[in-house]
């Protein structure tokens, strides 16, 4: 483990390191060691996964309880992975770029940026015998995600509409109120862009979400609370039948106890290890690791409409008073990278010229003081409590400390943590920037249309002069332009602090060899259509 190199916060990280390290020790079980017994062979090489069933069977770890695969509500990325593999929009993304593909709509036009045509795929079939996809699915599609009665907080990604038409059953035709460069993200596949089924909805009702059916290439199967989510192959997939007949999640919260599973052959492949020490012995064991770097920004989200966080000195004082390089060199060395912006630092409009936070406590308890809060507060932040109070909330808390502010932690279950961040219901609360559209991150979390409720503001950030610009990038079809307002706006973001950039997260998937392009975009999804297996 890297420690971090500065006397004066030295003794701290050893003394929390090690108290972790104890805790981690003592939850072990004698399967979880790194010999050779658990999957491995004498040299520590990962031995293959047991066989039997007939065809192509793949077994994934799903890391939390599933809380529904509804386009119009689906949250977290272990629930988007399974949405992903079971709809399909007018457009996706390419595995490896990122970049636009076509799919439900096989090619588009526009001359403005504003009035978009696409042009979609004949003889696509819904699964489990829904018949043909036309036009009017999407137009059904597009409209419940606007429905007040459908509650969707992705609902405000379609503000800029003017309308939806479909002149025929193979084409739709979408007029914006402003130009939009990057509306073909709008209605990817991703969120308010699956197209779903009238008839399946009606007919499913609330159960909708536990069963979906959609055109992709994966059909929803079955599902065992708390024990395991079934994906079998759509025979009748526009592209073809995909390689893997099945695809057997297994419910699996723990990390540790995910990785002994792919090491005892229980599993193939891992969605997602977030734990330091399973990764390292699951490198060393020769897995294949699948990762993709620098993936998402996880921010800190301060609701700004209560006190003390409406005030931004209190939001500043709260990054300066915490060394989060030095968190993340102690603890996650291999899971996390520097962050400075909400962007990540892949994106063609990402700017590096932002105020940056330095780890500085005196000006912490300066600002602090100009707040009239020269002897600090107490305040609350809500933790998922399947990944529990980590080494790294217990170091930031102990930061927080010697500078007067007391951070308490609520233990929450995923669903209820999920209906918190997306009603705005917290003092403090954390979050996971995925994105391919920087509109995705700063729309969706900047813009005041997006507060929560209606969208994923959580913050409460309302901000007219970033409003205005942000409005302004989006419609500008100038690239230089635009990528110039969009720096602006990350500038305005990053000095009042709605939210705290933490680190950019790499991302990892361990399995075997013989599971074949497992490929993480970045929206942290697998296309499982492009994924084999050979023994």
């Amino acid at each position: 483990m890297t420690h971090i190199n500065r006397k004066h916060t030295a003794a701290l990280f050893i003394l929390m390191i090690g108290i972790a390290m104890m805790f981690t020790a003592c939850s072990q079980t004698g399967g979880g060691s790194n010999s050779g017994a658990s999957g491995a062979d004498s040299e520590g090489n990962a031995a293959p996964a047991a066989g039997g069933e007939a065809g192509k069977v793949l077994k994934v770890r799903f890391y939390d309880d599933p809380s529904g695969f509804d386009p119009a509500s689906v949250f977290r990325i272990e629930n988007e992975n399974i949405a992903f593999n079971v709809f399909s929009g007018l457009t996706t993304y390419d595995s490896e770029s990122g970049q636009i593909i076509p799919d439900l709509a096989e090619s588009w036009e526009t001359e403005d940026n504003k009035t978009w045509t696409f042009h979609l795929r004949q003889g696509v079939q819904w699964q489990k015998g829904y018949g043909e996809f036309t036009s009017a699915d999407v137009l059904y599609s597009y409209e419940r995600i606007l429905d007040s009665a459908t509650a969707s907080p992705y609902a405000a990604e379609f503000n800029n509409v003017e309308s939806f038409e479909a002149p025929d059953d193979y084409t739709v035709v979408i007029r914006l109120k402003d130009p939009d460069s990057n509306f073909l993200h709008v209605v990817a596949n991703f969120h308010q862009g699956q197209i779903v089924k009238k008839e399946a909805v009606e007919e499913l009702g609330d159960q909708f979400k536990w069963s979906p059916v959609g055109t992709g290439p994966y059909m929803f199967d079955s599902m065992k609370v708390n024990s395991e989510i079934v994906l079998v192959r759509h025979e009748e997939y526009f592209r073809g039948p995909a390689p893997i007949e099945k695809i057997i999640f297994s419910i699996i919260k723990d990390d540790d106890t995910a990785a002994i599973a792919l090491q005892n052959g229980e599993v193939d492949l891992v969605m997602r290890i977030n734990r330091q020490e399973a990764l390292v012995r699951l490198q060393d064991a020769g897995f294949e690791m699948n990762a993709l770097y620098d993936r998402a920004v996880n921010v800190k989200m301060f609701n700004t409409s209560i006190k003390p966080l409406d005030d931004i000195r209190v939001r500043q004082a709260w990054a300066h008073a915490v060394d989060w390089t030095g968190i993340s060199e102690a603890t996650n060395p291999l899971l996390e990278s520097e962050a400075f912006n909400l962007l990540p630092k892949w994106m063609d409009v990402y700017t590096e010229n932002v105020p940056r936070y330095e780890y500085n406590p005196e000006r912490a308890k300066e600002l602090l003081k100009e707040a009239g809060f020269e002897n600090g507060f107490t305040i609350t932040q809500h933790l998922n409590a399947s990944n529990g109070v980590t080494d790294s909330d217990q170091l930031e808390q102990e930061f927080l400390k010697a500078v007067g502010i007391d951070l308490q932690f609520e233990l929450v279950d995923a669903a209820v943590y999920n209906q918190i961040r997306n009603k705005g219901e917290f003092e403090v609360a954390g979050r996971q920037l995925p994105a391919v559209n920087p509109d995705m991150i700063l729309f969706s979390y900047l813009h005041p249309d997006n507060i929560a409720p209606k969208g994923l503001n959580g913050a409460r950030y309302n901000n007219p002069e970033l409003t205005v610009k942000l409005e302004a990038a989006r419609a500008e079809i100038d690239p230089d332009k635009r990528r110039e307002l969009y720096a602006e706006v990350q500038h305005i973001a990053m000095s009042e602090l709605p939210y705290i950039p933490l680190y950019s997260a790499n991302g990892y998937w361990p399995g075997y060899d013989y599971v074949m392009n497992v490929t993480l975009n970045p929206l942290s999804q697998v296309n499982f259509y492009e994924v084999d297996i050979n023994k």
